[in-house]
């Protein structure tokens, strides 16, 4: 591969903070033009490498590089990148479009960042409530407001920390949609950390397993899915009618897709939390938004735990 179709490369980095090693010879590259999954269990190195790519921190050993340079001592390569934070604070007497509109006008004239602006907020579909504070926002809807941020300035390099948090299914879809609406008529390379894996797949080209702050393994999508495939997997789900989920779910899956359901006691001020077992992941996914849409399920958030990624690293890892 020439340098031309390389975008960023973290190759043998170690980092640590005082007594505790988050990287350890961690090594990948991010090819141009490519959708890449970057996925391992919380505590594994990911947000770390994040930081390295964005120039925000720099390693004790081995080397980063992004379009070609040093990102540490090189910041102007920000502007050609798109970062989606895993936590962020808003301003609160800022509405949405204010909040864009500032951020857009470091690129660009009052005029032109108006109507981009606008656009981005019709991309994610928060048109509607540009006018609303962003503090008054949902989680989902200040995600949204996060990846609109990211998309404003039509970036070469989108780099997203566990992006779709928050997200219900059907949105997450649309924001599958827009990712690969920005590849393909932008040419934007994207790099999303996730613990989404059998999400993912449907949207990378290449997924990267990041394990305890090192590479573990690489490849396409069909390839790690073959890795994975009969691992245990455990679904949070939060909704306002866990009863009418859970007999949904008994309904149209099969006992090896949804082992067993758990109402879980703690509740959250927008629903209840529902545990989902399955050993059959890729079937639960592939359905699961039919049935939400087609059921008129109405879903918080929806995430995977760490369960079934901790069962195949310790697999590739001990054997």
């Amino acid at each position: 591969m020439n340098n031309y179709n390389l975008i960023g490369k973290l190759e043998h980095v170690t980092k640590s903070y005082n007594d505790v090693v988050a990287l350890s010879d961690i090594s990948f590259s991010i090819e141009r033009g490519q959708i890449i999954g970057f996925l391992g269990p919380n505590g594994s190195g990911k947000s770390t490498s994040i930081q390295l790519l964005l120039g925000l921190i720099k390693p004790q050993a081995g080397s980063v590089s992004i379009f070609g340079v040093n990102p540490f001592y090189n910041s102007k390569m920000n502007n050609l990148v798109g970062y989606i934070p895993e936590e962020s604070q808003f301003p609160k007497w800022m509405t949405a479009f204010d909040y864009l509109f500032q951020l857009a006008r470091f690129n660009m004239d009052d005029e032109p960042a108006r109507e981009r602006t606008t656009q981005v907020l019709k991309e994610v579909e928060l048109l509607d409530v540009a006018d609303k504070q962003v503090r008054k926002f949902s989680k989902g809807m200040r995600q949204r407001v996060k990846i609109a941020q990211a998309l404003l300035h039509k970036p070469a390099l989108i780099i997203g920390d566990e992006p779709f948090n928050g997200l219900d299914p059907v949105v997450r879809q649309h924001m599958f949609d827009l990712f690969r609406k920005y590849r393909k008529e932008y040419n934007c390379t994207i790099f999303l950390s996730s613990h989404i894996l059998f999400e993912i797949e449907k949207l990378a080209d290449k997924i990267i397993l990041v394990y305890k702050g090192r590479t573990i393994a690489q490849g396409t999508p069909s390839r790690i899915r073959e890795m994975i495939q009969d691992q245990p997997h455990t679904i949070e789900i939060v909704t306002k009618e866990p009863k009418k989920l859970a007999r949904i779910l008994i309904d149209s899956y099969d006992f090896d897709v949804v082992s067993s359901i758990q109402f879980n006691e703690n509740t959250r001020d927008e629903g209840i939390i529902l545990n989902i077992k399955t050993t059959r992941p890729k079937i639960f996914y592939d359905r699961f938004t039919n049935l939400v849409v087609d059921n008129k399920l109405p879903i918080v958030q929806m995430r995977p735990t760490d369960e079934g990624l901790e069962s195949l690293f310790n697999t590739l890892t001990v054997g």
